[in-house]
């Protein structure tokens, strides 16, 4: 299943949801609008797609949250989150598969702009620092564990992650805590490498570097000492908290 979480992108969802549409492993689309004051919902609904609305903005964590809910009601056995705003190529959907097909020890695999041309010639420069903060600050604050872009929210996760993980926040800030909280369960963590599209007209990213960067560390901070990472994150508490995953990783590489 595919899960897009979208606010106010009436000029670019329809893009993204044709291009979804033509790939051969996504077998669901659920479009959640986060209350957008726009045309989003009404385009939306335009597509055969599943669409879930909330009655006002409420952030893109609570949007991810919706469609997890939604995922979890039916059978599927892997989710793929990707932004209604073009940065993401549908076509690499394809390659999250079979990273999964390929590792079958990974339950979550993110995708990484790290060191692509669109990451070294496109991307602002605000938001690479604040990217490299954050992916820094999970290094230390994790027992080294590096996840090179922790900001990006193009990513695939196994049914077993998404019933079992926890997040409180309702922000972009719920993407970096649904990692860590993967993490410290015991789950393992793969990433691909793809490029981001930042030179469509009209492509802008709804995340805010003045309102949403500060709150990320905020995540990191708290759920290290509510959780306690150099202590949960152990053999015995992997053992705790993992269940088996043969039957997800057999039905994907099936």
């Amino acid at each position: 299943m595919a899960i897009v979480p979208a606010f106010n992108e009436e000029g670019r969802i329809g893009k993204t949801l044709t291009k979804l549409l033509d790939i051969n492993e996504v077998n669901e689309i659920c479009v959640i609008d986060d209350g957008s004051t726009d045309a989003t919902l009404e385009v939306a609904k335009k597509y055969p797609v599943t669409v879930l609305s909330h009655n006002k903005n409420s952030g893109k964590g609570k949007a991810i949250r919706t469609g997890i809910d939604y995922f979890l009601q039916t059978d599927f056995d892997l989710a793929i989150f990707i932004d209604a705003d073009g940065q993401h190529d549908p076509n690499d959907i394809p390659k999250f598969v079979r990273h999964f097909q390929r590792y079958p020890n990974y339950d979550i695999v993110v995708a990484s702009r790290f060191g692509t041309d669109q990451w070294t010639n496109n991307m602002p420069f605000l938001r690479k620092i604040s990217n490299l903060l954050s992916r820094f600050g999970i290094w230390i604050l994790y027992n080294g564990l590096v996840i090179e872009d922790p900001q990006n929210g193009y990513r695939a996760y196994s049914r077993e992650v998404l019933e079992n993980i926890e997040f409180k926040t309702t922000g972009y800030e719920a993407e970096t805590e649904m990692l860590i909280d993967s993490y410290l369960m015991g789950f393992e963590i793969g990433r691909i490498h793809i490029e981001s599209i930042y030179d469509e007209e009209g492509n802008a990213s709804k995340f805010s570097l003045l309102m949403d960067t500060w709150k990320i560390p905020g995540v990191m901070v708290k759920s290290f000492f509510r959780r306690r990472p150099f202590i949960l994150r152990t053999k015995d508490r992997q053992i705790k908290y993992r269940q088996i995953r043969t039957k997800f990783h057999t039905t994907v590489q099936g």
